[in-house]
């Protein structure tokens, strides 16, 4: 039997599997941690508050986040690293560029009114400390980048009216997501969100849709 180098792992299979537990033990940390930032908000939720829904020990939590405030980072971090993957998703299933901008923001406000990491980071990002927000990409504007892309491609593909100013247009609908999205929260905890969202296009859809040629 041929002994393996020294240095080397003669066990890949296990070093995998620590490695696989131990992303597993950081995203059940997350999720409690979501759950309970977004029920209680930051100030009002414990280090021991997060161990007791883990079912794990203080210090198994310290091995991985070494406060509540980088548990709160990494919850937000983890809904601002979902975004790309969920715009490439809408993206890929809509060939025409003004149905995929609206699918978007139904798809974006899904999240916001169902998944909890979503739901804690929105709230944790009013009511971090400013260092802390330091350590957090700036909001909104990849969303604005990403839709100044689509409109243009659109535009390009005679899919979006080409009079439209791409960085003004994404501007208004990054703005006016989030507000509404915000409104709703505080009037109907995001129960009307989608209502909101069929207004808000009832109006904006005109001006974006191609001009038929005279």
């Amino acid at each position: 039997m041929t002994e393996a180098p020294v240095g080397i792992s003669s066990s890949p299979r296990r070093a995998r599997g620590r490695a696989s537990d131990s992303a597993a033990t950081r995203q059940l940390i997350i999720d409690v941690a979501a759950r309970e930032f977004g029920e209680r908000g930051y100030a009002a939720t414990s280090l021991s508050d997060i161990v007791a829904g883990t079912g794990m020990t203080k210090g198994a939590l310290y091995w991985h986040f070494a406060s509540k405030e980088s548990v709160a980072i990494a919850v937000v971090h983890q809904m601002f690293e979902t975004w790309p993957v969920m715009l490439g998703e809408v993206l890929g299933a809509h060939d025409d560029a003004l149905e995929a901008l609206v699918a978007v923001t139904y798809v974006a406000g899904e999240q916001f009114a169902k998944d909890p990491v979503t739901r804690a980071s929105k709230r944790l990002m009013s009511e971090l400390p400013p260092e802390a927000m330091a350590k957090l990409p700036q909001p909104y504007v990849g969303w604005q980048h990403a839709l100044v892309t689509l409109i243009s491609d659109g535009q390009q593909r005679g899919q979006i009216n080409a009079g439209a100013d791409p960085v003004s247009t994404a501007q208004v609908i990054v703005a006016s997501f989030f507000g509404m999205q915000q409104v709703s929260q505080e009037l109907s905890a995001r129960r009307d969100l989608r209502s909101r969202l069929d207004g808000f296009w009832a109006l904006v859809l005109p001006q974006l849709r191609p001009t038929s040629p005279a």
